[in-house]
């Protein structure tokens, strides 16, 4: 008996048992990957949701090209299945070479750099409408990246005009007109960073020394979340991105609200508490979005809210410049065992920093 045909049905049996185990490991994972997926999508932001022009151009060109991927990989994995099913050695088949098809290897080398081209083609035609940052643009709005939040600083025009004569500025929330362009006018103070808002589509770097620029526009108002996606240090994770969309006339009335809260900070006591409350301990323990990020107590950007009023402390309500005071003075007379520490603060400073702390509604 030739060796061949006596070992045949037990390598056929191990090979189709291997087949079979790998077929269950492969499903278990792309089950755990569609479930992982589902889980992203539900969080966003996701690409392949666009929300403006640039993220819809680009979306499409990914599904055009997703498509004729799996139709290549579907003709190749094709061919082998059925050249190896076809021409395998069996009983009264014996396996042989083939030498050169000149029509064949004609159409796998055509087709194949047709579609690289026409590919190439095409993302370079998307790539100049993207990078078409100064045709018909609205407003220019410096972005500033710096470790780790993003500054932005709207135009100088007259609805951002400040009481001193400067204009407004904003930190990690950025808000856009919906259905306009808006050019970003990007930097970096320190190490490179990119800017990306998955929903709205392109990304730029911003580099030391060099100035870039990009644009976005939404096509409806809402939120929309993006991220550095450049590593720039160990804040890298928490250097977000927020870009508000409002429907045109509701710009204008956000603008409004926006210029007199900036000029609220503008007055001298203020601005000195605030000055102060960087300068002093209050920064490193707590976060006050857009200034600092402190994680040991809480987060103030919204001490001052009058929708769901906030304590201070859980024991003192109001939040208003009295309890305030009584609070920053001395906390351990109010709440004995409280980790704030009493900094022995004299009145002009306790009643600077809590005119400052009013100010905080969270609201842009």
């Amino acid at each position: 008996m030739d060796w061949r045909t006596s070992k045949r049905p037990g390598n056929l049996a191990r090979m189709t048992q291997t087949l079979r185990r790998l077929g269950l490991v492969l499903s278990a994972v792309v089950a755990l990957m569609a479930a992982t997926a589902g889980a992203a999508l539900a969080e966003g932001p996701w690409a392949n949701d666009p929300q403006g022009p640039i993220a819809k151009t680009v979306a499409d060109l990914y599904w055009f090209m997703f498509i004729i991927a799996v139709i290549v990989l579907a003709i190749v994995v094709g061919a082998l299945v059925v050249a190896g099913v076809r021409f395998r050695e069996r009983p009264g088949h014996v396996a042989r070479q083939y030498h050169g098809h000149n029509l064949l290897e004609l159409i796998w080398t055509v087709v194949p750099t047709l579609i690289v081209v026409s590919l190439a083609v095409l993302s370079f035609q998307r790539l100049l409408y993207i990078n078409d940052v100064n045709t018909d643009t609205a407003m220019t709005v410096n972005v500033e990246g710096k470790q780790w939040v993003w500054n932005f600083v709207y135009p100088s025009d007259a609805k951002f005009k400040l009481s001193d004569n400067s204009y407004l500025q904003g930190a990690e929330e950025l808000h856009i007109p919906v259905g306009q362009k808006v050019k970003l006018a990007l930097h970096s103070k320190d190490v490179i960073h990119s800017f990306f808002i998955p929903g709205l589509g392109g990304k730029k770097d911003a580099v030391p020394g060099r100035d870039t620029s990009m644009w976005i526009q939404a096509d409806h108002a809402g939120t929309y979340k993006g991220q550095c996606t450049e590593f720039c240090g160990d804040g890298h994770a928490d250097m977000l991105i927020t870009v508000v969309a409002h429907d045109p006339q509701d710009y204008d009335k956000w603008a409004l609200g926006a210029v007199s809260k900036a000029n609220l900070f503008n007055d001298p006591s203020v601005k000195q508490g605030k000055e102060l409350y960087t300068s002093l301990a209050c920064a490193g323990c707590h976060t006050v979005k857009g200034l600092s990020g402190g994680k040991v107590g809480p987060d103030l950007t919204d001490i001052a809210r009058t929708t769901n009023p906030r304590t201070i402390a859980g024991v003192l309500k109001p939040v208003n410049q009295e309890n305030l005071e009584k609070w920053i003075a001395k906390p351990s007379a109010v709440k004995p065992g409280t980790k704030m520490p009493d900094l022995g603060l004299d009145a002009a400073t306790v009643t600077a920093i809590t005119k400052f702390l009013l100010t905080l509604d969270g609201k842009q």
